[in-house]
């Protein structure tokens, strides 16, 4: 099942879920139950640019099982410290 990331309008947490594709239920921020979300889109399925919510620049939760780095205009993890 393909592994999706989102990052919550509200409180800015970023999270992903496993769902199919066909899955059109609402999805809910995993720590403010927020419903205002926005899909991270991956780099590598992209045809080409990089947008600043392609998840190379996510801050991730210690929660979140995937490892982060920083964004491309600096070597911090968090590009908090630069955007």
């Amino acid at each position: 099942m393909p592994y999706y990331e989102y990052r919550c309008l509200e409180c800015r947490e970023v999270f992903g879920i496993d769902r199919s594709m066909g899955d059109t239920t609402a999805v809910h921020c995993q720590q403010c139950r927020s419903e205002k979300v926005s899909r991270i889109w991956n780099a590598f399925i992209r045809a080409g640019g990089i947008t600043p919510d392609v998840g190379q620049g996510a801050s991730r939760s210690s929660k979140s099982t995937s490892s982060g780095g920083g964004c491309g205009s600096c070597s911090s993890s968090s590009c908090g410290t630069c955007h």
